[in-house]
């Protein structure tokens, strides 16, 4: 959200480091944003706008320094009592002290937020596709382990927060979590060198057998339910290309919208995506009228390389990580004959950036559809069809 400027010219108020204040916005990480007397913004966890508390803040913290929740003076309507007995101390779940409807109003918010700022037009805009499930909807998770203990690291820290449940994980998951506390004390599991602790990558695609310690799995979305809304969201936008048009897929990963492409029957997919597991992973599928390419989507002229095997795409889709389209010259002038282009964003912040750009390229937004694949978080996807 945005945030006024303080003041630096404004004498000191109040030099206490406890204050009263109203909770005015949230942030991008999803904190409440209050203002100190003496003008500092300040961000506070576990709480929620229209809400008014008592804070602490180090009288030395600057401008955008994080505060500490004293008190709540005012609660919010939307405010619940969070089931999970770790939330104050994993912090991965930052909004579970507030109702399902709070969280979807939230989401829309940032992102109406995020258009108007940077003056993006939406022709048509739907509401947030909410998640299924609004617990228990977590194929996979990274478990940290100090061989004696096991959990999530607390946000900002490297404090190893343990856990003797994990709410959000589906019931496959809860197991796993189960049976590898029950290994516990684990000596393979401690950590080396500086490390002060090893992880477990695990997902519901696996037995308790086959966790391995610091060993990363390939990239899955981490919401079944709402993963099939996404692949389901992209054939019907594409319903009226013609199934032989060429297209190109970037950052595809392992295969996982490849493989919602070719179910519906397009002949001439080029999937991009950096040489390691999830590239071999999509081999190993071998996919009927799939070419696949090995490049780093932000090495330097990446646009003119794809646009080599593939000059004639009259669809592009892009799945980028949080980073967004880092190297953005050259898409347009590389691939003229491009008719529409997905957008799927992790995060909003950047994928505002480039969509401004392409509607300067003369490109404009035709639909918005934003997902929420992790409830009680800030996170939002955005499903998004541009056309010239």
């Amino acid at each position: 959200m945005a945030h006024d400027q303080p003041n630096k010219n404004l004498h000191m108020q109040d030099s206490s480091t406890e204050f009263s204040a109203p909770v005015r916005a949230l942030s991008h990480k999803g904190h409440g944003v209050v203002t100190h007397p003496d003008g500092r913004v300040l961000f506070v966890k576990g709480i929620w706008t229209g809400e008014v508390g008592r804070f602490r803040v180090s009288d030395r913290a600057k401008s955008y320094d994080n505060a500490e929740l004293i008190s709540l003076q005012e609660r919010s309507s939307d405010r619940v009592t969070p089931p999970c007995a770790h939330v104050e101390t994993c912090g991965g779940c930052p909004w579970m002290m507030v109702n399902e409807d709070a969280q979807a109003r939230a989401k829309e918010q940032r992102i109406t937020f995020l258009l108007d700022k940077n003056g993006i037009a939406v022709s048509e805009r739907r509401p947030l596709l909410r998640s299924p499930d609004f617990f228990g909807y977590r194929n996979r998770a990274q478990f940290k382990t100090d061989g004696e203990r096991i959990g999530y690291v607390s946000e900002g820290t490297n404090d190893l927060a343990p856990i003797d449940d994990c709410l959000i994980l589906n019931p496959s998951m809860r197991e796993i979590l189960k049976g590898l506390r029950a290994q516990l004390p684990q000596s393979v599991w401690r950590p080396v060198g500086r490390f002060p602790w090893s992880f477990l990558d695990v997902d519901d695609q696996q037995t308790l057998k086959d966790v391995v310690p610091n060993q990363r799995r390939p990239f899955r979305q981490g919401n079944s339910a709402q993963n099939e809304q996404m692949k389901a969201w992209i054939t019907k936008t594409l319903q009226d290309v013609a199934k032989d048009a060429p297209v190109i897929e970037a950052f595809c990963g392992s295969g996982n919208f490849t493989e919602a492409l070719v179910q519906v029957g397009f002949k001439h997919i080029l999937a991009a995506e950096v040489r390691g597991s999830a590239i071999e992973e999509l081999r190993a599928k071998q996919m009927a009228g799939v070419q696949i390419m090995e490049i780093n989507m932000s090495e330097k002229k990446v646009w003119q390389q794809l646009a080599r095997q593939n000059p004639k795409a009259r669809v592009l889709i892009v799945d980028p990580p949080r980073e967004g389209l880092e190297e953005r010259a050259g898409l347009f002038e590389s691939l003229p004959l491009l008719e529409k282009i997905i957008y799927i964003s992790c995060e909003p912040t950047t994928w505002a950036r480039d969509l401004k750009d392409f509607q300067k390229s003369g490109w404009k937004v035709a639909h918005l559809t934003p997902l929420d694949m992790f409830p009680h978080t800030p996170h939002v996807e955005l499903l998004t069809l541009l056309t010239r």
